[in-house]
């Protein structure tokens, strides 16, 4: 069982209920500004399927030209993260192209108690610290830079308005979304287990194959770590088709 652009159009047609439940969902936050602009969009945050589903959707609907060139970007991404330190593919500027559908880790940054944050960071650490020993065990050392990186705290987002906010009503809005996106049962399950909640994974996969994009991905972070050199992927991305086509 693996998603394709068979099953990814079928549910982007299939899930209007759900979508419209995320949307209430996310008004429900307070808008939010924030003092260093996008200082802090430097990775693609994990998501449930049911935030990728309208991400997807805004690509398929922009033009030709901006949405080859993103999708190009978030494909570099996939294969570039284990090495690079990369700004979200979707930041153009200090613009978010998706910010009407950006996800609920970006919503929700600047607004954790800086306690709960901790507790978030801690758990991102450990992650990256199982990643790197799984690397390790291919014979693969990722960047130290890299694995050790982490977004600080921000101080600087503020509420527009004096809303009330703590981790309770963000954690009952995550878990939320979270039974929303259930709805879509195994398909749900899979964009966690198999892909991680990595948009970037979703869509490698679908250009590339599942399989094949796992192993593009070590041969080019071991030829990337080997070699200092990215021009196989450079010119890999640059021959990339039309991946929205596929969906429409």
């Amino acid at each position: 069982m693996t998603f394709s652009p068979h099953i990814i159009k079928e549910l982007l047609q299939s899930s209007d209920h759900q979508l419209k439940e995320l949307k209430e969902t996310y008004a429900l936050l307070p808008e939010t500004r924030c003092r260093r602009k996008a200082q802090c969009c430097s990775m693609l945050p994990e998501m449930t399927l049911v935030e990728a589903l309208p991400v997807i959707r805004r690509l398929v609907e922009m033009a030709a030209a901006t949405r080859n060139r993103l999708i190009k970007k978030i494909i570099g991404h996939f294969f570039l993260n284990p090495v690079e330190i990369t700004l979200c593919p979707f930041l153009e500027g200090q613009e978010c192209l998706i910010y009407p559908d950006r996800f609920f880790g970006c919503r929700s940054y600047g607004l954790w108690s800086p306690a709960h944050y901790e507790t978030l960071a801690a758990r991102d650490r450990r992650a990256k610290k199982h990643l790197q020993e799984q690397w390790k065990s291919l014979g693969v050392c990722l960047p130290k830079k890299v694995v050790d990186f982490q977004v600080p705290y921000c101080l600087c987002v503020e509420t527009n308005g004096p809303v009330i906010i703590d981790d309770k009503i963000l954690v009952q809005a995550s878990d939320t979304i979270e039974a929303i996106s259930a709805g879509f049962s195994s398909w749900h399950q899979l964009f966690g287990q198999r892909y991680f909640s990595d948009l970037s994974f979703l869509l490698s996969a679908l250009m590339f194959g599942h399989i094949a994009a796992v192993q593009m991905k070590f041969t080019l972070v071991r030829y990337i770590v080997n070699t200092k050199n990215r021009t196989r992927l450079d010119r890999i991305i640059q021959e990339l088709p039309d991946l929205c086509a596929m969906l429409t």
